[in-house]
Formats: structure tokens, sequence, C-alpha cells
């Protein structure tokens, strides 16, 4: 067997995402990081059959299934077991979840596009927690410009993430 770096590169990067894949579908964490050791040596076996450049997280997750129904039914007598209409729903979630994650590295290149300042602003209420009370007097205006700005902010991050959505289906 032998791993190519890029094949390695790939396998590694893609740990947590695939951690997180099986761990929804297991509902412990023990047998979740049973299943990814399996995983991952069934990945390497299988190392020859990935073509690089190809979705990796996508081929992996294609493994992990079988991998968890294989594992489901060797311990079937276990008292938490999802049922396959479970894991349907399961499924369909995920598919919310990789549009999800798309959506959110959008909105950090839209957040990183933002002034210094207004990145301030909102980390003030959405990293530190603030109230609109506090945030008002952390910047001497008043409450009801808070919100404007807040709003506003919003609203720009919004339409910026919307555009680039566009932008990547045409």
């Amino acid at each position: 067997m032998n791993l190519s770096d890029e094949f390695i590169l790939e396998l590694t990067q893609g740990q947590q995402r695939l951690y997180g894949y099986i761990f929804r579908r297991m509902a412990n964490r023990d047998q979740a990081m049973e299943v990814l050791q399996q995983v991952n040596l069934l990945l390497c076996r299988k190392a020859d059959d990935y073509t690089l450049g190809t979705n990796f997280n996508a081929w992996a997750a294609t493994v992990a299934r079988y991998q968890i129904l294989s594992y489901r039914s060797s311990q079937n007598r276990e008292r938490l077991v999802f049922t396959d209409k479970v894991m349907a729903i399961i499924d369909e979630r995920e598919d919310d979840s990789d549009e999800r994650d798309g959506r959110l590295a959008h909105l950090h290149q839209c957040f990183q596009a933002l002034s210094d300042d207004n990145q301030a602003f909102l980390n003030l209420r959405y990293q530190g927690g603030l109230s609109m009370e506090q945030i008002a007097t952390e910047v001497g205006q008043k409450v009801v410009t808070v919100r404007v700005k807040l709003h506003r902010l919003r609203r720009s991050l919004r339409d910026c993430v919307q555009n680039r959505l566009q932008e990547k289906q045409a």
C-alpha cells in the first residue's frame, strides 16, 4: 500500500468532518471513534480507487456510510441503534449541512471585506455577546443608532452572501 502525499493530506484534512458525519449517525463517541478508525483503514486500503482532484469528502462519506451500516448490523443488540428511517432523515440533513458550509464560507469572506470598525462592531454583538444597550454604552451611541447599524450590517452581509452564491451558480 503506497499512499500519495496528496491522499494523506486529503485524509488528514477530512478527519474532523468525517468524524462528525459518523458521530451524527452513531450518537456514541466511543462507537464513532471505533468506526472512524475502521473507515480510515478501509480508506487507506482503497486509496487506489480514489481519483485525486475529485470530492474526497463525498467519497469518504460513502465509505463511512457502508462501514456504519456494517457496524450497526453487528451491534444490533445495543439499546440505541438508529433505524433506517432515522438514518435517511440524518442523510437529508447532511445534504443541507454541505450547503450551509458553503454559505458560511461566503459569509466569512463577506465579513472579511467589511471595514475593521464594522467587524469590531459586529464582534461586540456576536462574539462578545453584548446587548444593544451595552454596545451603545461601549461605542457612545444611542441604542436606536446601534440597532439600525446592526440591521444594515446584517443586511449587507446577507446581500453579499446571496450575490456570491448567485455568482457561483452562474
